[in-house]
């Protein structure tokens, strides 16, 4: 037998299955509530760097940093990804993540992500810019706390001057307290690819996450 709980106005709050299970039915995608309040941005680096041949260490090619004092989380979706090739070659790409264990002196603010222009960061709700403090720094110095592969090789099989583009969802969300950093590296079989970085993000307040 089925059984629906109804709210005061009718609608069904909450519908049984024949065997006593609770039922949940989606009806909106992925992070909709979020996007509608405004709260998700992503920002590219519009500027390259030369891939590495082996595995990271204490160069990154994209490091962003919640600042210390921030009232917000920042929530990592996605990775923004974007290679290119100066010369021909053709290559395997993998792309490395670092979450770095300790806070960390503020980093250097490469990206201006308030405002408008290249490297500025975009709302997901449409007319909203954003206000927020998130740091991307460039090429910065970082510790070596462990870096591991993230999403699938990025394979480029045209041997000619070519670019590729990716979007590489974090399965498990990364999360950045205040204080906290994060880094972006990119491996190549081929020295002479560049590669550039992006991220998709929301800023929760801490009792938003405790939820």
């Amino acid at each position: 037998m089925e059984a629906k709980l109804y709210l005061p106005n009718g609608d069904v709050a909450v519908t049984g299955t024949k065997a006593g299970v609770v039922a949940v039915y989606k009806h909106l995608p992925d992070f909709a509530t979020l996007v509608a309040r405004g709260d998700v941005y992503a920002a590219h680096d519009t500027t390259t760097n030369v891939a590495l041949v082996a595995r990271p260490t204490t160069l990154s090619s994209l490091t962003v940093q919640n600042p210390a004092g921030s009232d917000t989380y920042k929530v990592l979706f996605s990775i923004l990804a974007y290679t290119d090739v100066v010369g021909a070659g053709l290559a395997t790409i993998s792309v490395w993540h670092c979450i770095h264990k300790l806070p960390a002196a503020a980093f250097t603010r490469d990206l201006t992500l308030q405002g408008t222009g290249a490297g500025s960061a975009i709302s997901f709700r449409g007319g909203k810019s954003y206000s927020g403090d998130f740091i991307f720094d460039r090429g910065a110095t970082v510790v070596d706390d462990g870096w591991v592969p993230v999403g699938e090789p990025i394979e480029s099989n045209i041997a000619t001057t070519n670019f590729v583009s990716r979007e590489i969802p974090l399965r498990i969300p990364v999360i950045l307290p205040p204080g906290q950093h994060y880094s972006l590296q990119t491996l190549a079989t081929v020295v002479t690819y560049e590669t550039s970085f992006g991220l998709v993000w929301a800023e929760l307040t801490k009792a938003e996450l405790e939820n």
